[in-house]
């Protein structure tokens, strides 16, 4: 599956895995300490307006933190968490993934 469709509980399941967390959190919801993830995992989640305000994100690391290259490229959601879900999970695992 590719990573810029994944949504629902299969983006759950991959943001967890990512972050090496227990899966069961509805990050696209109740995303505990978002705040705190972008500044530490130097992500950057903006509505781009050559894209009808579609929300992008992507990842660019920094040294320390559990992305140090930022590899991908940029992701879009629906909403802020959806958007950064996906650049985390395209940081780790690349553009596509299997299916869950």
């Amino acid at each position: 599956m590719k990573t810029a469709e994944l949504a629902g509980a299969a983006l759950n399941a991959w943001i967890a895995k990512a972050l090496g967390e227990l899966a069961g959190t509805d990050y696209a919801t109740e995303w505990p300490g978002f705040d705190r993830l972008l500044e530490r995992e130097a992500i950057h989640v903006a509505p781009m307006p050559g894209k009808g305000y579609t929300w992008c994100a992507i990842v660019t690391g920094k040294p320390g933190s559990r992305f140090p290259d930022g590899r991908a490229p940029w992701q879009e959601g629906a909403t802020p968490r959806v958007a950064v879900g996906r650049a985390l999970v395209a940081a780790r695992y690349g553009a596509e993934v299997p299916d869950t």
